[in-house]
């Protein structure tokens, strides 16, 4: 049975193997190295107490994985969130990256961020694709940010609308939120 549920340590291995080909073989990701599974422990262990990080399950291991991470560091961003999907490549197309964007966008929403953006680096059809269908809107590029495997590369972005308005309160830290308890 395939779920979307709270990434804990234990997945930390699957995690790295799902992205490594990413940063290896591609310029999707800037990382320079595939980062291993004690990395991807820190990484989540840091992101969990503010924001949500989620895993597809699909009954035999892991397939794919999301998350929100802070847009910037000073205090005036912080209702405004990143968003990062990964599924195992040979997964492609069979609803694991919408399965775990809807769950993740539902979970920052009801924490209180008011938008979420995603960075996209061209020519990537199929997550441009799905960030549209998930309501993303596309804002602009900035050329040449980012140099990997020999070359400059250009980043895209896209910005999806959590709230309408002025905030309420601050966004709700994600173990506050209560969300872990939940599938």
């Amino acid at each position: 049975m395939s779920a979307v549920r709270i990434a804990t340590e234990a997945d930390a291995e699957a995690i790295a193997a799902i992205y490594a080909p990413y940063v290896r073989d591609t310029a999707i990701s800037f990382d320079g190295d595939p980062p291993g599974p004690d990395e991807m422990r820190r990484r989540l262990g840091s992101a969990l107490d503010v924001y949500p990080f989620l895993v597809f399950d699909d009954g035999g291991g892991v397939s794919g994985y999301a998350y929100a991470s802070a847009h910037r560091a000073k205090p005036a961003y912080r209702w405004s969130v990143e968003t990062t999907v990964y599924a195992a490549r040979h997964l492609h197309r069979h609803g694991i990256g919408r399965a775990l964007y809807t769950r993740l966008i539902d979970l920052l929403i009801r924490q209180g961020f008011h938008s979420a953006f995603a960075g996209i680096v061209p020519p990537n059809e199929g997550s441009v694709g799905l960030h549209e269908a998930m309501g993303f809107v596309y804002l602009g590029t900035f050329p040449e940010i980012g140099f990997k495997h020999g070359q400059f590369h250009d980043l895209g972005w896209w910005r999806r609308t959590l709230a309408e308005g002025k905030p309420r309160h601050d966004p709700i830290p994600f173990r506050a939120l209560g969300a872990a308890k939940g599938p």
